[in-house]
């Protein structure tokens, strides 16, 4: 007699159960990260380098055309990208821990040899951020409905304005939630070559559901300080990595190595 396994069960047989966490291991997580930063602090600002020039070259953009309430908007939906850069950071741990020296080249290296999945994952990642602009750009389009020159429209300094902003987070909190719980282990399982796209969302999906207040937390604290980072670029260059290797190793709790070798 044939028997089939649900897609919970063939996501199990590959990435076993998610370990319950707890928000403690939020703390332990940003100083494993910060440590990791320490150890290879230029090369890490080196990559980070390109998404905050990115990051300045769009806020510089919208500003010019006179868009400059949208910038918060676009920044935010410019963090969905964030797990897609996973790959570079990966590559430098992975490169440390191999006694190797972590140069750009490698994590640069590791973005082009990027699984096909974790890209199908950006493409996801890069429709939610239409969608969250085309909400955005509407309401501004009501809220607003002319046109901004001045850096200071970037910030909510006016109950209009203030208006508009809340109303887009609101938006925007609600999509960034939805990819987050998809991708905040799918994309570190892809990377690590775990699993399929079908089974690794699945596992993200179940992971967060098991410590939901944790993640919870956790999705808060990384939106908050990134955001909070945009507004004094310099220091992205710092709170993108340690982020970033914060996260795999909250990946790597929830998901321990030793216990999911399978791969497929």
């Amino acid at each position: 007699m044939v028997s089939y396994l649900s897609c919970d069960e063939v996501c199990m047989s590959v990435h076993g159960v998610p370990e319950k966490v707890s928000i403690r291991l939020i703390a332990q997580s940003l100083r494993r990260g910060w440590l990791d930063f320490l150890d290879m602090a230029l090369v890490s600002m080196g990559f980070a380098a390109c998404f905050v020039v990115i990051g300045i070259v769009l806020m510089t953009g919208f500003v010019t055309i006179g868009m400059g309430p949208m910038v918060p908007p676009l920044i935010g939906g410019f963090m969905l990208f964030g797990p897609v850069s996973m790959a570079g950071y990966h590559a430098l741990l992975a490169a440390r821990k191999a006694g190797q020296s972590p140069r750009l080249g490698v994590a640069y290296g590791a973005m082009r040899h990027t699984p096909r999945p974790v890209w199908v994952m950006g493409l996801f990642c890069c429709f939610m951020v239409l969608l969250w602009l085309t909400d955005a750009g509407t309401l501004y389009s009501f809220m607003v409905g002319e046109w901004r020159h001045d850096w200071m429209s970037v910030l909510p300094h006016s109950s209009q304005l203030l208006r508009f902003h809340f109303g887009a987070a609101i938006m925007g909190g609600a999509l960034s939630l939805i990819v987050y719980t998809v991708t905040v282990h799918a994309v570190p399982l892809l990377v690590r070559g775990q699993g399929t796209l079908v089974t690794a969302v699945t596992a993200s999906v179940r992971a967060v559901g098991r410590s939901l207040f944790a993640h919870l937390l956790w999705a808060v604290l990384l939106a908050l300080t990134v955001m909070a980072s945009i507004f004094l670029l310099p220091a992205l260059l710092v709170v993108l990595p340690v982020v970033a290797y914060a996260s795999i190793h909250w990946n790597k709790t929830v998901f321990p190595e030793g216990a999911n070798d399978t791969s497929a």
